[in-house]
């Protein structure tokens, strides 16, 4: 009678079993998507294909960050390329020609004579988006990465355990039956 109630409990820590390990792929899945989309936004940008190609866990994460870097650079970038403009856009020709430091930064952004306002801000928007990524979003993807590395390894030790126990329940099993059956000599 013993046996029955092994059996018993070798479907309870089998039907665990396989729920441990559906819980273990999603977590392999999702460590995979969260380390593309680390790789993906390295650069500070994210496209839209890109956004595609994640998964449903990923895809409100970088729909947020697309929204959410574009405002951080935008408003860097608008800030800095006033700033810019005040300090480098009035110069007289003496300004220019007799400062050579000032002559080599003004040249990258002057066209025809002008300013170009818009190369300024793409660059310092560009800039902007790339630091973004490094220092707001790369510390928090990386924290996720090592919890989800730490719930992988926990759910591997379970997993070995409940094998352990479900193969010594196979063998209590087999060895209660064999005790229990009559022996005819």
């Amino acid at each position: 009678m013993g046996w029955i109630f092994m059996a018993c409990r070798k479907a309870e820590l089998t039907r665990s079993l396989n729920d441990d390990r559906k819980s273990l792929l999603d977590l392999n899945r999702y460590a995979k998507q969260l380390s593309s989309f680390a790789t993906a936004i390295g650069d500070g940008t994210i496209t839209p294909s890109e956004i595609n190609n994640f998964g449903n866990e990923i895809f409100g994460d970088a729909i947020d960050f697309m929204e959410y870097s574009h405002i951080a650079a935008d408003q860097v970038a608008s800030q800095k390329t006033d700033v810019y403009t005040s300090t480098y856009g009035n110069l007289s020709e003496e300004q220019y020609y007799n400062n050579p430091s000032i002559a080599a930064q003004v040249q990258l952004y002057y066209t025809d004579g002008q300013l170009d306002t818009t190369s300024i801000y793409t660059n310092l928007y560009n800039e902007a988006l790339e630091d973004f990524a490094q220092t707001k979003i790369a510390p928090i993807l990386n924290e996720k990465q090592k919890e989800i590395d730490n719930k992988i390894a926990d759910l591997e030790t379970q997993i070995a355990a409940s094998e352990a126990e479900l193969q010594q329940l196979d063998d209590s099993i087999k060895q209660n039956i064999q005790s229990s059956t009559i022996q005819l000599a």
